[in-house]
C-alpha cells in the first residue's frame, strides 16, 4: 500500500512518517518504481514527498528534479480506473504550496515566491487554513529576498493573523507566523511592522 505522504486539504503541516528524511527519497524512486501504472497523482505525492526530504537536507538539485518530475506527471493521462480516494486532495495548487515550502527550506525565495503565488492563485476559497500558510510563507520571501519589500510583507501577514484569529485554528500556521514575526525584527523600528508585530503578538504567544 501506498503511504499518503505530503500535504493533505485539511492540514498545514506535512504528513509525519516513521521513516527518516534521508530515507524518503529512495522509497518514493521504490514505490514509483513498483506502482508504473497507477494514477498520476501517486507518483505526484511521491515526487513531492521526496522533494521536501531532499530540501531537508539542502540538496537543491535532487529537489529541484523531484519537483520537476511532480508538475511533469499532472500532464498524465489518467487511469481508467480513476484516481484512489485517498489522493483526492493532490491538486495543482497544493503541488505549488509544497513547492513553494521545498524552495523557502532551501532559501531560494525567487522560487519560493512564484510557486506561493501560482498556490494562492489556484486554491479555492475553502481553503483557508492553507491560505494562511501560504501568507506567512510568502510574506516571509519578501522580507528575505535582498532587497525587502515591507509593505507586501506586512498586508499578507496580515490576512494570515486574520485567518487565524477570526476563522481557524492550526499550531504549524502559527508557527510560521511567528518565524515571520522573527525575520521582521530588525525592522522593528518601522512603524509598520511594529504595528503588524504588535497585532500577531496575542496569537504566536497562545
Amino acid at each position: 500500500m501506498v503511504k499518503h505522504w505530503g500535504w493533505s486539504a485539511n492540514t498545514c503541516a506535512p504528513w509525519s512518517v516513521s521513516w527518516g528524511s534521508a530515507a524518503i527519497p529512495t522509497l518514493a524512486e521504490t514505490a514509483r518504481a513498483t506502482y508504473p501504472a497507477t494514477s498520476p497523482k501517486v507518483p505526484v505525492i511521491l515526487d513531492l514527498r521526496a522533494a521536501e526530504a531532499y530540501a531537508n537536507n539542502r540538496s537543491e538539485t535532487d529537489t529541484r528534479r523531484a519537483l520537476d518530475n511532480a508538475f511533469d506527471r499532472f500532464s498524465d493521462n489518467r487511469p481508467e480506473h480513476g484516481d484512489p480516494d485517498w489522493s483526492y486532495w493532490i491538486n495543482e495548487a497544493q503541488a505549488h504550496a509544497q513547492a513553494g515550502y521545498c524552495y523557502v527550506k532551501l532559501e531560494d525565495w525567487a522560487r519560493a515566491r512564484d510557486h506561493l503565488r501560482t498556490a494562492l492563485r489556484l486554491q479555492a476559497d475553502e481553503y483557508t487554513r492553507e491560505g494562511a500558510l501560504r501568507n506567512a510563507l510568502l510574506a516571509t520571501t519578501y522580507v528575505q529576498q535582498e532587497q525587502p519589500e515591507l509593505d507586501r510583507a506586512i498586508a499578507l501577514g496580515d490576512q494570515a493573523v486574520q485567518t487565524l484569529t477570526g476563522q481557524v485554528t492550526s499550531a504549524r500556521c502559527i508557527k510560521h507566523v511567528r518565524n515571520l514575526v522573527d525575520t521582521l525584527r530588525p525592522y522593528r523600528r518601522t512603524p509598520a511592522v511594529r504595528r503588524f508585530c504588535q497585532d500577531a503578538r496575542d496569537l504566536i504567544t497562545t
